[in-house]
């Protein structure tokens, strides 16, 4: 019987300065999975991200959590003591719910983010390539792919914005009929306006403007996203121009006036403006956001937007969950089923041989049956075996995962280890 054990460190139980001691890169992973392999672990799959490194694997004989921790750190060359206590680790069906909780986005740190699963499925497709993966991790791994992908077709776990630049392309959808349509102006080269200029960008807005009073900042940013430089001097001239402004600049004022974005909107003709002002202090004039069809909001307003997007997360939460009980369930009847295969094959064995030894001396013992008879008891006889067996077997199987259950099928049937061991041997996992 194979067992399945996972250890891993992540960004709830160690900072960023441990995490990268440990974290496999891309270029090492031929390499790391040649040396778990050649350590006596059967089945393995390695997956290393920005918040989290895990080892998963499968091997025929138990063995403790601290050896594959062991085996995982001396890889880098470091100790257990260098980690303390900054890992966790699971055991079969524990660790199959924690790999479902990973791929549906429980355990991120951005609640029901999507990007873990593409991970998760990588992980799994590279461990393939390298011929680490078996039957036991290779169910794993599908399962988890599929209730990931569930969870996010089923349920709003990853419904909405859970970053600053998120939540204003979640805005602009609101506002705007198609984005494709939308030009967007940024003003000033803070971070979170870069970033936020982006997301807009990704998101399908058709043209990026960059304003800033350094013009080599703003050539770099506009080549660095692919957008078009305007100087600072024509601000006012190009708000007509964008249908979204996003300022962040570390000016002491108002860079955008209420006059500013009302001369803006008339030559609009009123079409919809909105402003996204995310310095501190503010650069745009609150008032301004009194004006129609103008929207503004502030880094508070947007912030708040992100928070209720993650309380609807965790609303869906429950749902994941079931899905993921549902999905354990299932992975947990599989096993138990690879569990009981040796046991089951060898009374299936023992009893044809018995039933044929029963046959060939009902022939002996009545020599004048014709060959149509023989072959009319005969079938009569191995249905008859079947018949009994059907009960108590399909019940072992339902029953596999259960601790004890094979053991007491073993008494029950009079098998002792060595015939045990015997019948594990012929049946080999492919």
């Amino acid at each position: 019987m194979m067992h399945i054990l996972v250890v891993g460190t992540n960004h709830k139980v160690a900072p960023v300065e441990v995490r990268e001691k440990v974290a496999f890169s891309e270029d090492c992973l031929p390499t790391a999975y040649n040396y778990f392999l050649a350590n006596g672990i059967d089945e393995v799959v390695l997956l290393s991200t920005c918040n989290r490194t895990e080892v998963y694997a499968a091997t025929r004989e138990r063995i403790s959590e601290s050896k594959l921790l062991a085996l995982w750190l001396s890889f880098f060359g470091i100790t257990a003591e260098e980690l303390e206590s900054r890992f966790y680790a699971y055991q079969d069906q524990e660790a199959a719910r924690h790999l479902f909780r990973v791929a549906c986005g429980l355990d991120s740190m951005m609640l029901g983010e999507t990007q873990i699963l593409g991970q998760v499925k990588d992980a799994y497709e590279e461990a393939q390539k390298l011929g680490a993966v078996g039957t036991y991790l290779g169910e794993l791994f599908r399962r988890a792919i599929k209730v990931g992908k569930r969870a996010r077709a089923e349920t709003g776990i990853s419904k909405g914005a859970m970053s600053v630049g998120g939540a204003a392309v979640e805005l602009a959808k609101h506002i705007f009929a198609n984005l494709q349509t939308c030009t967007v102006l940024l003003v000033g080269a803070g971070e979170m306006g870069t970033d936020t200029a982006k997301a807009l960008v990704q998101a399908g807005a058709k043209q990026l403007l960059v304003c800033n009073r350094t013009l080599s900042r703003a050539e770099e940013l506009a080549s660095k996203l692919g957008g078009q430089v305007i100087p600072f001097d024509e601000l006012a001239k190009t708000l007509p121009r964008a249908d979204i402004i996003i300022a962040s600049t570390g000016a002491q004022h108002y860079i955008l006036t209420k006059t500013m974005v009302a001369n803006a909107i008339r030559q609009r003709r009123y079409r919809p403006l909105f402003l996204i002002d995310i310095a501190v202090p503010r650069n745009i004039d609150p008032e301004a956001g009194e004006l129609d069809n103008v929207f503004l909001f502030d880094i508070d307003d947007l912030e708040q937007v992100v928070q209720e997007y993650l309380e609807e997360r965790r609303k869906e939460v429950p749902k994941v969950e079931s899905l993921i009980e549902h999905e354990l369930r299932n992975f947990v009847v599989w096993l138990g089923e690879r569990k009981a295969k040796p046991l089951i094959v060898h009374i299936l064995k023992e009893t044809q041989q018995k039933a044929q030894q029963t046959l060939e001396e009902i022939f002996n013992e009545l020599p004048n049956l014709s060959e149509d008879e023989k072959q009319t008891i005969a079938a009569k006889v191995r249905a008859l075996t079947m018949w009994i067996l059907d009960a108590p077997l399909r019940r072992i199987k339902q029953l596999a995962h259960s601790d004890g259950i094979i053991e007491a099928a073993e008494k029950l049937f009079a098998i002792d280890e060595s015939s045990r061991e015997k019948s594990s041997k012929e049946v080999q996992d492919k």
